[in-house]
């Protein structure tokens, strides 16, 4: 008999071994996402979200621009705070992102900057002035360094 014979086998691992750690995975990734959904409060509907949404409204509206049909949609975008719009946005990379996307629309070699409307940037700045007006003066000491005009027809 050879030594290979004679030495004691291991039993060839079951398909199951780790089943209870996939269960155990599993139901820690379920109490936590149904903890996620119930935490969590992505739109500040209240009073002063709505007072500021209506306010912004009139805003619009006084100044000739598109005035949004339901003020939901301004609520849930900007909140209490203003959101993203009130970030940053004056520092370098949002005077960047709003030069990037004052193009023509093409994504290489014919990419160009464009003159944007007067509207587009008094839009935002109203949105500064409702939400974060500290923030309006530095923004638009940078948006009169941008070429403007009526490009956009009533």
């Amino acid at each position: 008999m050879s030594a290979a014979a004679t030495e004691p086998q291991s039993p060839a691992p079951e398909a199951t071994s780790h089943l209870w750690m996939y269960v155990v995975v599993g139901a820690v990734v379920l109490i936590l996402a149904i903890l996620g959904l119930l935490l969590y409060n992505g739109a500040q509907d209240n009073q002063q979200a709505q007072a500021k949404a209506e306010q912004l409204t009139k805003a619009f509206a006084q100044a000739g621009l598109a005035v949004p049909v339901d003020t939901d949609q301004l609520v849930a975008s900007l909140g209490t705070d203003g959101a993203a719009v009130c970030e940053n946005p004056a520092n370098a990379l949002g005077k960047a992102t709003l030069a990037d996307s004052l193009t023509n629309g093409a994504s290489f070699v014919g990419r160009r900057a464009v003159i944007i409307d007067k509207q587009i940037l008094q839009g935002e700045a109203l949105i500064l002035k409702t939400y974060c007006p500290d923030k309006l003066q530095p923004y638009q000491d940078k948006i009169d360094q941008l070429k403007s005009d009526d490009t956009i027809e009533p």
